[in-house]
């Protein structure tokens, strides 16, 4: 059976040249371009939201109307 690719994904496919690592650095993800445009595209954030949602790593507290992390502990 051939795997359906999610139509959110299709604006990777126009992702210029960018580095994760600029060229004589050290890796940062603060100066990662890659990461910046994705955090850039709602279409691929949503798609990550959803991927963590629907796997059980957020879950959604109806109280508070928040989202949270299963494992996550205020303590």
């Amino acid at each position: 059976m051939k795997k359906i690719k999610d139509a959110r994904l299709q604006v990777a496919k126009q992702m210029p040249p960018q580095f994760r690592t600029q060229p004589g650095q050290t890796y940062s993800y603060g100066n990662d371009e890659v990461l910046q445009w994705i955090a850039k595209r709602p279409s691929l954030m949503n798609y990550m939201f959803d991927k963590l949602r629907t796997n059980g790593y957020l879950v959604y507290d109806k109280s508070t109307g928040k989202w949270q992390g299963v494992a996550y502990d205020e303590d």
